[in-house]
């Protein structure tokens, strides 16, 4: 990893596995976007991409010729084939277990080598996209793009132009874009939104409505970006905690 970093191999658009890197610094990173775009008076637009079961799509081919790409040595990948290979899982249903059957694509989620080896896969993902900037955490991947509101015919079609790029990008490495849980928010003052046409984008061939409220990260986000949304939900569940904790006193006191 230090060699990545060092070298300058990965992505700076993927801010997993990096110093000074977390959800919560692209979080920061993304809301300052939003609020420099308007200040500028312009509104953005952010699609916020899904993946099914991307970790398992992980193709080991696909794999070892990306690592080699960014510089790893051969008796790393070598190394890294290893690891991967001659791997089973199995099935257990009704005390009865089932015949191993070999695993030939993806990389175990949640694991240290398996998360690297996933941001290794998706590297190259940022230079397909033309005309929007994308920030990814792992296998959370997103476009955005500010624009003024006369420009808004252009830029659907630069954000649809970006969409078939990443849709064909991970058609060719073996990854399948989720269109139904992907989704579209546009920022900005309300007084902006409130002159924005209505927008509408393809992928996949479904159509993307712009939504009023989505989470990314765990946080939940309106169009205005007051956070009211993220800050009730959190209280109720603290002040469920809080129940939960006092009916366990009430027992332990007994």
């Amino acid at each position: 990893m230090s060699y990545l970093l060092l070298s300058e191999r990965l992505s700076v658009m993927q801010s997993r596995n990096k110093e000074f890197h977390s959800t919560e610094t692209l979080l920061i990173h993304m809301t300052d976007a939003i609020l420099g775009g308007t200040d500028k008076r312009k509104v953005t637009a952010v699609v916020l991409l899904d993946t099914s079961k991307a970790f398992h799509s992980i193709n080991y081919d696909i794999l070892l010729q990306k690592l080699q790409d960014i510089g790893i040595s051969t008796s790393g990948i070598t190394c890294v084939n290893s690891y991967l290979s001659q791997r089973h899982q199995v099935v257990h249903i009704n005390m009865e277990l089932l015949e191993p059957l070999p695993v030939d694509s993806s990389v175990l989620q949640g694991s240290i080598p398996g998360t690297l080896l996933f941001s290794t896969y998706v590297n190259n993902l940022p230079p397909d996209f033309k005309h929007c900037q994308s920030e990814s955490y792992v296998d959370d991947t997103k476009l955005h793009i500010s624009f003024s509101i006369q420009d808004w015919a252009n830029t659907i079609l630069d954000i649809n132009d970006d969409l078939i790029r990443i849709h064909n990008w991970c058609f060719d490495n073996h990854l399948l874009l989720n269109p139904d849980k992907t989704k579209l928010i546009i920022y900005g003052s309300c007084q902006l939104l409130s002159k924005l046409p209505e927008i509408h984008l393809l992928l996949m061939g479904k159509e993307l409505l712009p939504a009023k409220v989505v989470k990314d990260l765990g946080v939940t986000f309106e169009l205005n970006l007051t956070f009211s949304d993220h800050i009730l939900k959190t209280v109720l569940f603290c002040m469920s905690s809080l129940a939960q904790i006092s009916r366990v006193k009430v027992i332990s006191q007994k």
